[in-house]
């Protein structure tokens, strides 16, 4: 029998909820083979209290719908606005069609200026369509099939490179910062990206670890990267995926970009990496990539093999967000947690 409407509640998750979340998420996620371990990895487990949405139907005691998202404050010039990226979205089969979707997505709405997605499914996107969301804008994850450091120039001279992992706090915090008060007005919009910012995304998880790569030039920071190899959680003998999460240097910089994708390539093969991923949506850091070997979901023949690696941004904000278009929105695999796309057993 279907639940009656009034019985069903969109509201925050609270602790109580866990036992319930993991009963719906092994509907979700039916194909993985521990449920619970893989929503304690989830970056948004990792706040308290994690920030989702849940739909409870009161009449069974179940959960049966979620909306899952990544707080963030966008930055654009001299203006800021908060933003969620949506990350997990679902509703039983058996309570689709219900508006249930739009109430999730309503109840977000109504907390940030900002509500956006980069991967979605169609149904989804139709719940977003219908809420006034923008057209969707396409955003391709490029990828390396075999990396060699030939194919990486070396560092240039002026330019000196260093690697740290990073633990529970940001390795050199002070000059990540002074390098994003220099360079984030160069960019039209992009997710605001201070050592604190990059601290609480970037800390170390059990199965998952990044290494700071930074560029200096004298006595200044440049740019970094951040990387991560995907490791096996079963411990089989496999060859991780190298994913090249985030970047950040001036965007018309493309010696220092250079720089770091050599050293982010020479890291993450060191490390047994046979194929590297990542994504920019700065012209020139696209051109470069391509220049290097990474093939596009738009690369004649090559490319037809990586059409499901094209992402879909799309968005909605309020008045006072009006200045946010997604025509020049900075993005990389981390800012909405895509590199969670890549989850080995």
């Amino acid at each position: 029998m279907m639940a009656e409407a009034d019985t069903l509640d969109v509201r925050p998750f609270v602790s109580g909820d866990r036992p319930r979340l993991v009963d719906l998420l092994c509907e979700v996620w039916s194909t993985k083979r521990d449920v619970d371990g893989h929503v304690a990895e989830r970056w948004w487990w990792q706040s308290d209290p994690p920030p989702v949405m849940v739909v409870d139907d009161r009449a069974t005691g179940r959960l049966v719908g979620l909306c899952a998202y990544i707080p963030s404050v966008l930055a654009g010039g001299r203006r800021q606005a908060t933003c969620a990226w949506f990350v997990d979205f679902y509703v039983r089969r058996d309570y689709q069609g219900r508006g249930l979707g739009k109430r999730l997505t309503r109840a977000v709405e109504e907390r940030y200026a900002v509500t956006a997605s980069l991967s979605q499914t169609a149904m989804a996107y139709r719940v977003f369509q219908k809420l006034g969301w923008s057209n969707r804008t396409a955003v391709p994850v490029l990828m390396h099939p075999w990396p060699k450091r030939s194919l990486f120039p070396g560092c240039p001279a002026g330019v000196r490179i260093q690697a740290a992992e990073i633990g529970t706090v940001l390795p050199d915090a002070e000059a990540v910062d002074s390098l994003w008060a220099r360079v984030n007005e160069a960019y039209p919009l992009l997710a605001r990206r201070t050592s604190a910012d990059l601290r609480r995304r970037y800390a170390a998880q059990p199965h998952r670890r990044y290494t700071l790569i930074r560029a200096g030039r004298g006595d200044e920071c440049v740019g970094y990267m951040i990387v991560r190899v995907v490791r096996s959680r079963s411990g089989r003998p496999i060859a991780p995926p190298g994913l090249i999460v985030d970047c950040l240097v001036h965007p018309d910089d493309r010696e220092t970009f250079g720089a770091l994708l050599g050293e982010a390539a020479a890291v993450l093969t060191a490390a047994g990496c046979s194929r590297l991923w990542c994504t920019t949506t700065v012209p020139s850091q696209l051109a470069l990539l391509r220049s290097r070997g990474f093939l596009s979901p738009d690369t004649p023949l090559l490319g037809r093999a990586l059409t499901g690696n094209t992402k879909w941004l799309t968005w909605v904000a309020t008045p006072a967000a009006a200045w946010v278009t997604s025509a020049e929105w900075y993005l990389t695999l981390g800012d909405c947690d895509i590199d969670y796309a890549w989850y080995v057993d």
